[in-house]
């Protein structure tokens, strides 16, 4: 009984001190903040991606033009290739937070064509345009600097 007590120190809260586990069981690590802001922002993307799609299935529909014209137009098509997008993103987000490299690639992947395509928007909304970038290099940042935390391939 006195050689379980030497083994484990008392911890405030309970927290944070050794614990028993089977033989060449890996020490619980924390995830860096950086990690769930990456995550984060990619179920932030998936979420806005998603709204896209609902936006994209109630836009199809008839329309007259200024010239009278009747118009038809089916946004079906990319409502789903919005939905999809959403599916991705979610599920990069969630592999993220269980630090597995489908997260990390398509977290990369996403972030490097947001900054890229917010690029090209700096003229027409410059402040958007720059805090947009910001968030996309701190995903890059993010992921690229606890790279280690995610699994080996």
């Amino acid at each position: 009984m006195a050689d379980q007590d030497q083994h484990s120190e008392p911890v405030p809260g309970g927290m944070g001190g050794r614990t028993a586990g089977p033989v060449g069981a890996r020490a619980a690590t924390r995830r860096p903040g950086m990690l769930t802001f990456a995550a984060v922002m990619m179920f932030v993307v998936a979420g806005f991606e998603l709204l896209s799609a609902l936006l994209a299935f109630a836009g199809t529909g008839w329309w007259v033009t200024s010239t009278g014209d009747l118009v038809y137009a089916n946004f079906v098509f990319w409502g789903i290739i919005d939905a999809i997008i959403a599916i991705i993103a979610l599920y990069a987000g969630i592999d993220i937070l269980r630090g597995g490299t489908y997260g990390l690639f398509v977290g990369y992947l996403f972030a490097g064509l947001g900054a890229i395509r917010w690029l090209i928007a700096i003229p027409a909304a410059p402040v958007l345009a720059v805090v947009v970038i910001a968030l996309c290099v701190m995903v890059i940042y993010g992921l690229a600097k606890y790279s280690d935390h995610f699994e080996e391939a």
